[in-house]
């Protein structure tokens, strides 16, 4: 399948699949958190979304990467290689992910967070181990471009988690129980992956000779994959001891915000991936067309994600936090321009990866991280969850730079071209007006000013044909990349 024809219209379709299942998860998550948040308070949601982040540094840490390099390798092995490379990679994430929970345990009790930190941190951390031996289950999934599985499993996890916080918030639970949610809702995905993939084993492996090989080739990524984890959340991280736990709670929304909707980039190109690994391998032509659909695709909905959020701002916050938090509005506007950055982001990383730049990522990811620490540390204190915001966009749009220039001095030939560029201006400078000048509420003016940004990019001819051929047929026609 990755080598045919029919492979790019499949990811295509998959895509949608993702981000269909992946919308619905949003929107469970948009029934659930305002709940959550509101139960919870300005300071213990603040701790809560602490938790998460810290955890979340923990498994860019922890999973180095591994993922995406296993899809890669899993994409050019055969059948028993196969076999091998999950059962070690399970046993990997066990003793990575524990380990590391452990020691964030050590620095959340030692770092002046409190002791209901510190235990949010070990008890949803066994969460996390669950969740990220799962995910290395499903990896055959994606590697054979199966989405629709995929996307039913990835659905699972959010109901559950979405069913849990409806449950907690009746019950009157306090903070506590929350971080048990973590630890049911990737137990139950990882015994239905565990049901509907059977082609895999499901015991993890201990071959130390297969574990230094995987490490070898996956340390300089897993370098760049950690800090790419840890430097858009240094600023919530850093908020509790650089500002009041006000600031913490409101940059807090903003960032939940933007973190569930930040996923989608890389729900689109993760998609395509497989089939970017075989191309880079086998046919450069491929590689070279794949990705200037990709960088087009990802242009128009990166644009039109931070569009809408950035005009709907006022809806989403009251949606998500209540009137409470009401400050975060202002910070989820600026944080929406991240959302443009990740969809670059998400492109030309996965492009970097496929051909083994991994020494490439992981200076970008450096740079970035400078930026980002910088810019925490010198606009936090006087600015609080603004400055946090600013920091962060800052640091994005440096990584996505920083990509596209290391690739195009790497592969001068992938180059993308970019005629689609003003095209995108000028959906904008209509939208833009629009949304902003319309006398109606937030959510009206977002979705008039994003059918506006769509119609103008239509009429413009900027929307590649493929999407549409891609929805409407099962199969390309012949000899199409």
């Amino acid at each position: 399948m990755l080598g045919s024809a029919e492979a790019g219209g499949k990811a295509i379709r998959g895509a949608g699949l993702r981000i269909v299942a992946y919308v619905a998860g949003i929107l469970l998550t948009l029934v659930t958190v305002p709940l959550m948040l509101r139960h919870l308070g300005v300071v213990d949601s603040g701790r809560f979304i602490t938790v998460t982040s810290m955890l979340m540094i923990v498994a860019g840490v922890t999973e180095a990467g591994l993922s995406a390099i296993a899809i890669r390798e899993f994409s050019l092995a055969g059948p028993s290689e196969r076999r091998s490379l999950v059962a070690n990679l399970v046993g990997i994430r066990i003793a990575l992910t524990g380990a590391g929970v452990l020691l964030a345990c050590g620095l959340a009790g030692l770092g002046g967070y409190g002791s209901l930190v510190a235990v949010g941190v070990a008890v949803s951390g066994v969460g996390l181990v669950l969740s990220l031996v799962q995910q290395t289950y499903v990896i055959p999934l994606a590697a054979d471009l199966r989405w629709g599985l995929f996307s039913v499993l990835d659905l699972s996890k959010q109901a559950v988690t979405a069913l849990l916080v409806g449950v907690l918030v009746l019950a009157g639970a306090g903070l506590g129980p929350f971080f048990l949610i973590a630890v049911v809702s990737s137990l139950v995905a990882l015994v239905l992956s565990l049901a509907l993939v059977r082609d895999i084993p499901w015991r993890p492996a201990v071959d130390l000779e297969e574990w230094r090989r995987l490490g070898r080739d996956a340390l300089p990524y897993a370098a760049a994959a950690t800090i790419g984890i840890i430097f858009p959340r240094i600023a919530i991280v850093a908020m509790t001891p650089l500002a009041d736990e006000r600031e913490t709670g409101y940059f807090g929304a903003a960032l939940r915000v933007v973190e569930a909707v930040g996923g989608i980039p890389w729900i689109l190109v993760t998609t395509v991936f497989p089939i970017l690994t075989r191309a880079a391998r086998d046919d450069q032509d491929r590689l070279r067309y794949a990705l200037q659909r990709v960088l087009e695709v990802s242009l128009i909905l990166g644009g039109l994600s931070a569009l809408a959020m950035a005009i709907g701002a006022p809806f989403v916050i009251d949606v998500v936090a209540g009137s409470e938090f009401g400050p975060s509005v202002d910070v989820l506007r600026i944080e929406a321009v991240t959302l443009a950055g990740g969809f670059l982001v998400a492109t030309w990383a996965t492009t970097l990866l496929s051909l083994k730049r991994h020494g490439d990522l992981l200076r970008a990811n450096a740079v970035a991280l400078v930026v980002a620490v910088i810019g925490t540390a010198a606009l936090v204190p006087p600015f609080g969850a603004i400055g946090g915001a600013v920091a962060t966009v800052g640091a994005e749009l440096t990584l996505a730079a920083a990509y596209g220039v290391l690739l195009v001095r790497h592969r001068p030939d992938l180059r993308g071209g970019l005629g689609i560029v003003p095209r995108l201006a000028a959906a904008l400078a209509v939208a833009v007006p629009l949304g902003v000048l319309l006398p109606v509420p937030s959510l009206v003016a977002a979705v008039a000013a994003s059918a506006a940004y769509l119609a103008v990019l239509v009429v413009l001819g900027a929307v590649p044909p493929e999407l549409r051929q891609a929805l409407l047929q099962r199969r390309r026609p012949s000899g199409e990349a």
